[in-house]
């Protein structure tokens, strides 16, 4: 797994699929603390298509908040429910 500035990536291929299709991809993961700003915007321009549309497919998107660390006397997530 490559990892540089706050993203990590993986390629994977877990064979040929029964249609003789390589069942391979790459999982991209990135930690934003604005995900209007970075992760929005990306999921825009991968709906409009752009010219490695032709031989790509985007299957799937997820966003998630990850509570920072608790400081002493406090719970996780506790500046993220109570600010």
């Amino acid at each position: 797994m490559a990892r540089r500035r706050g993203h990590a990536a993986a390629s994977y291929h877990d064979g040929i699929d029964a249609d003789g299709t390589p069942d391979a991809g790459l999982l991209f993961i990135c930690w934003q603390a604005d995900p209007l700003r970075g992760f929005v915007p990306v999921q825009r321009k991968l709906d409009r298509g752009d010219a490695l549309s032709k031989y790509i497919r985007h299957e799937a998107s997820g966003l998630f908040a990850v509570p920072g660390g608790a400081a002493r006397g406090e719970y996780v997530g506790q500046r993220l429910l109570e600010g």
